[in-house]
């Protein structure tokens, strides 16, 4: 306790209140962040469709997922130790997010070569799109900490954070079928470019993000902390229980959304009886929903306990999930309803969930006098992709043994029923598991408010 008031009296409070414009700034980023987290749930789809076989598609999620995340500890480690006049994170922000949008170009690129060319350079491009995505949203996301050290604060800037980041998906998938329609007859030409479009786009809103936003919170390092290695400080973080739970809860929690999200488009184009007209409207119920879910978040925490609203959103997530095998697939109007509610309970969740790590690392500072929010971000994203592997590779598995084939044949019934099955029964059963996970941490909200003030109290002598 000694070390953590020897480091918190040197470190600034930031404990203001962020003005509108700054947190408008930082939310304009997510959009960027968002062109990727988009690709995730379409890119089964557009490899199996123009490219490659399913089996195939899950093996490249799988390996190349996996091995991006051994560099998240990595860029972590880095970005804890940056030093720069413009701070720890924004440099990142800045210097990466042109070549990020580029490999969001690349990867929905379809090249003239034969199968195996064509399976190489989906492992290349989609590897490099990885490490690009780790690259900048790390810094991203752990520069919520630097701007600010209230929770409440916290938690609404994430939750306009998470709507601008919705609001940014809701025009990909609104607005990037009818452009690439409207660029080129062959729709892969034609994704291609509109995707080249929003990428350009999306790195304005990444430099408006960076020249509006101010790292306050400022941890003094002690010459001793400099010469640390990853070991040590692998092993200081892995000491905070609170953070390793929620390490957990995430790799269980994206597992489960992602193998929902990789099938949806299964689930529209093939379970839904002319669900092929209605896709646009489908994707996009769920954008306006995860806007008004993630909108509301901060009124929520309000007047309900932050563990427990996040434990009740799994639940009503997995309720939402198993009703997609009562509803049929011809009455669209609750097809495109339950998506709207799907998008609505997971956008609620997501800035919850994510202030999270800001909460690990206030209770780290307060314990072990050292905070990294750097590192323990790479954690949490580490088991975000880990989940992204998981859940895609499970979701494609599934369609495979249950015989779906690639190239836009027509299906039988045995794989229909395995695109409805991993589209409601698989994710509902995940989202169950990670509310027992969640049940565990015991960082409620008071417990929250209780260690800022501490710290803050700290600051302030």
């Amino acid at each position: 306790m000694e070390q953590a008031i020897s480091v918190a009296r040197e470190s600034t409070n930031g404990s203001g209140k962020l003005s509108m414009t700054e947190k408008v700034g930082y939310s304009l980023g997510d959009m960027l962040v968002t062109l990727c987290t988009c690709q995730y749930d379409s890119l089964g789809y557009f490899y199996t469709i123009f490219m490659l076989d399913a089996a195939t598609v899950a093996s490249i999620f799988l390996v190349v997922r996996i091995f991006d995340a051994i560099n998240d500890p990595l860029i972590g480690y880095f970005v804890d130790r940056t030093q720069s006049r413009w701070g720890q994170c924004r440099p990142w922000i800045l210097f990466v997010c042109v070549p990020y949008a580029i490999s969001s170009v690349l990867v929905f690129s379809v090249p003239d070569l034969g199968e195996t060319a064509k399976e190489i350079y989906a492992y290349a491009t989609y590897a490099a799109l990885m490490l690009l995505f780790t690259m900048t949203n790390i810094p991203y996301g752990a520069l919520t900490a630097k701007m600010t050290s209230d929770p409440v604060e916290r938690e609404s800037l994430n939750s306009m954070r998470f709507m601008f980041a919705t609001g940014g998906g809701l025009v990909i998938t609104s607005v990037t079928l009818p452009l690439a329609e409207w660029i080129s007859d062959d729709p892969a030409i034609g994704y291609k470019y509109a995707m080249t479009i929003m990428a350009a786009i999306a790195v304005v809103m990444f430099v408006i993000t960076f020249l509006t936003t101010k790292e306050r919170v400022v941890e003094a390092r002690e010459e001793s902390d400099e010469k640390k290695d990853i070991k040590e400080s692998l092993k200081l973080l892995w000491k905070n229980k609170e953070f390793v739970l929620l390490t957990i809860t995430t790799f269980v929690m994206v597992s489960s959304q992602v193998a929902k999200g990789t099938v949806q488009m299964f689930y529209i184009n093939d379970y839904a009886v002319d669900g092929a007209k209605y896709v646009t409207y489908f994707l996009s119920a769920w954008m306006v929903g995860g806007m008004i879910g993630a909108k509301l978040a901060s009124k929520v925490l309000e007047f309900m306990d932050k563990k427990k609203a996040w434990i009740m959103l799994q639940i009503v997530s997995a309720v939402l999930s198993l009703m997609a095998l009562v509803i049929g697939n011809e009455n669209m109007v609750l097809i495109v309803g339950l998506s709207f509610f799907v998008g609505f309970a997971n956008q609620m969740i997501a800035p919850i969930w994510f202030t999270y790590c800001s909460d690990t690392q206030d209770y780290s500072e307060l314990k072990f006098g050292k905070r990294q929010d750097g590192l323990a971000l790479s954690f949490v994203i580490f088991a975000l992709k880990m989940g992204l592997s998981v859940g895609g590779a499970i979701a494609m598995w599934s369609l495979s043994l249950y015989g779906y084939e690639s190239g836009g044949v027509e299906q039988t019934a045995e794989a229909i029923d395995g695109v409805l099955t991993t589209f409601s029964v698989v994710p509902a059963i995940g989202f169950l598991i990670t509310a027992f996970f969640i049940s565990k941490i015991s960082l409620d909200s008071k417990t929250i408010s209780r260690n800022s003030k501490e710290l803050e109290s700290l600051r302030a002598r």
